[in-house]
């Protein structure tokens, strides 16, 4: 331009974005899904609305100190966690691509030993004791409940997970479950066994491609409804938590549990994250005990007792699904 006779314009700096903004950015470069980018706007708006609407910068002041300070004492230690890691991260993420140096409150709260006791895990409530009465309130629940539950306690699935799961992703014939959309944002895989296969061609009949299983279920209230057929009081993450707990009972190893749950190894397990590949064949076998197991925990002590665990019938029944799984995947393979 000077070189033109023109006088150089100085380019306009774009001004900081408010709290509120930089979440919505921060959401979108880090590819949140949409329910996790609205918890962590709820919990701005709910816990540091004060700061929403004002430019970023204002976070340096002694105020959102004291602020974080009063919200560490107010509140429990899951929703101090949160709020404590989401702001870390908005914080991180502010001066990498903004260039702002705030100090993190939290972290002065850590070192002065102000912040609370990391939370601790929810108490499993549902125990192996409880599943006949828990399986005969499931019965009398209407399919789409009855069936959602199943599933659910057949595949330790988180409850999104299942819930979302549409007719594409079945597969039946190859014998394969995906679940594309998970916690840790890479999809998942599950072998059709013959009980999922009981709930699964159920549910996929007379569906659509791109039909929901599960199309107008409410996961949250699921387990209220199974409370009032009988069904004593229980978390679908207990249901998670008991298919794990019975895989370690069985001596089946961390490596096969955590590819049947879905859960991604330590980050300093080189091993199994970067050498190890399990696929839905790897685990078949496992999972078919565990489900076994769980079927037989259904029973009442009187049927148990007369039947005794490893009764014929029990033997020939996991003899047909393992041989049925393995037909399955050796017919994907040809």
């Amino acid at each position: 331009m000077c070189r033109a006779g023109e006088i150089p314009v100085r380019p306009s700096v774009a001004s900081l974005p408010n709290l509120s903004e930089a979440l919505t950015a921060y959401a979108t470069a880090k590819k949140i899904r949409p329910s996790s980018h609205a918890r962590y706007q709820s919990v701005l708006k709910t816990h540091f609305q004060d700061w929403l609407e004002q430019p970023v910068s204002a976070l340096k002041g002694a105020a959102f100190a004291e602020h974080c300070h009063a919200f560490v004492q107010k509140n429990g230690a899951a929703i101090v966690e949160l709020g404590r890691g989401l702001i870390g991260s908005l914080l991180r993420y502010l001066h990498a691509v903004h260039g702002l140096e705030v100090p993190n409150p939290f972290l002065k709260l850590g070192a002065a030993g102000l912040l609370p006791s990391r939370a601790q895990p929810r108490t499993r409530k549902l125990r192996e004791a409880d599943l006949p009465a828990w399986s005969a309130a499931v019965d009398k629940l209407p399919e789409l409940q009855r069936d959602y539950l199943r599933l659910v306690f057949l595949t330790g699935l988180r409850k999104n997970e299942c819930g979302a799961i549409l007719r594409d992703h079945v597969d039946l014939e190859g014998g394969v479950l995906l679940i594309p959309n998970t916690k840790g944002g890479k999809p998942h895989t599950l072998p059709i066994t013959m009980p999922m296969r009981e709930v699964l061609e159920r549910r996929c009949a007379a569906r659509g491609s791109a039909a929901r299983l599960f199309a107008g279920l409410s996961v949250d209230h699921v387990t209220e409804r199974a409370q009032r057929a009988g069904a004593q009081e229980f978390t679908l993450h207990d249901l998670r938590k008991l298919l794990a707990t019975v895989g370690a009972r069985l001596e089946i190893g961390d490596a096969i549990l955590r590819r049947i749950l879905g859960h991604a190894p330590k980050r300093s397990d080189a091993l199994h994250r970067h050498y190890v590949g399990l696929d839905e064949r790897d685990v078949a076998d496992a999972l078919v005990r565990i489900q076994q197991a769980l079927s037989l925990s259904c029973m009442s002590l009187e049927d148990r007792e007369s039947r005794g665990p490893q009764s014929p019938e029990d033997t020939r029944r996991l003899a047909t699904v393992v041989a049925d799984v393995a037909k399955t995947s050796v017919d994907a393979d040809l």
